[in-house]
């Protein structure tokens, strides 16, 4: 009998999996699927407990937010691990899911970690620990996460918008220096994003839509530090028609980067904290997993 383990915050999403957790269990069961279950039991246990497991089962599950789809990739790669695995995405923005083709429905999602198709994606490595769709400096990056998703949803650009307007007063440059074998340069920015996605912070649309998630190239966009509302104001409509090519921007694709700051400069990694450094080297493995989506077509 084939084996799945299944590992799951039960804090994310209202607790919506562990509500659902019988259910879960009975649709791999029927299927026969013989199913352990590990419910996290504090930060880093999701990535120490793939690591330590996968191996020993024929497919992984992972059921959280994008913090907990962190670690579970971290943990799938620690542990070396070569077959397709499933994730049941359950958080408040669900980044990740929305890019890759997963349904949002706990149940759904849960019968299509059984029927759906693998898919081999890229994955990122940003000193030493791998993220899956984003890692970000600047002001900003708080924005699109602390916007609420009801705003996000009835507004669109607007709640993005609204929200950088209402603090700019508060925004802080980061001097930095960045270095690719595509395009480098030095300057004051006020958002930084490394990005393998075609959602950010609950936002579709935010980035160009000509992106591929298996081509081995992260998509890198810097923000130049506006200097009075009119200039925000010109990076957000440039940003809405997705002109990149505007003097407010650095936008290009690469497979590795280099950042450099006077002061350590605070990173996002697939929403959460990846911590504050000098000198940061993000590059791209091209098709480092393999995640089971929605079938196409």
């Amino acid at each position: 009998m084939p084996s799945i383990l299944f590992v799951y915050n039960p804090r994310s999403g209202m607790q919506t999996v562990s509500r659902k957790l019988s259910e879960i269990v009975s649709i791999w069961t029927a299927a026969g699927w013989d199913v352990t279950v590990h419910p996290t039991q504090a930060q880093g246990d999701c990535r120490n407990t793939v690591a330590r497991l996968a191996n020993g089962f024929d497919r992984v599950v992972a059921a959280g937010g994008d913090g907990t789809h962190n670690e579970a990739v971290n943990g799938l790669l620690d542990a070396g691990y070569a077959r397709p695995y499933g994730y049941i995405p359950c958080g408040s923005t669900n980044d990740f899911s929305h890019s890759i083709g997963i349904p949002v429905q706990i149940l759904a999602a849960a019968r299509n970690c059984l029927e759906g198709e693998p898919f081999a994606y890229d994955i990122g490595k940003m000193n030493g620990r791998a993220f899956t769709y984003v890692a970000g400096f600047g002001a900003f990056t708080e924005i699109t996460y602390s916007t609420p998703q009801q705003q996000k949803n009835t507004l669109g650009y607007a709640a993005y918008v609204i929200a950088a307007l209402s603090s700019i007063q508060n925004i802080v440059p980061y001097k930095v220096g960045f270095s690719s074998k595509e395009r480098s340069g030095s300057g004051e920015y006020v958002l930084g994003l490394v990005t393998n996605t075609l959602q950010v912070g609950g936002m579709k649309n935010l980035l160009p839509q000509n992106i591929a998630l298996n081509d081995g190239f992260f998509e890198v966009l810097l923000v130049k530090n506006p200097k009075n509302p009119l200039d925000l104001n010109k990076i957000i409509m440039s940003a809405m028609k997705h002109d990149f090519t505007a003097d407010c921007f650095e936008y290009f694709r690469t497979e590795e980067i280099n950042f450099t700051s006077e002061t350590p400069l605070a990173w996002t990694l697939d929403g959460e904290n990846g911590g504050s450094r000098t000198e940061t080297n993000i590059f791209c493995m091209k098709e480092a997993l393999s995640i089971i989506r929605k079938k196409r077509g």
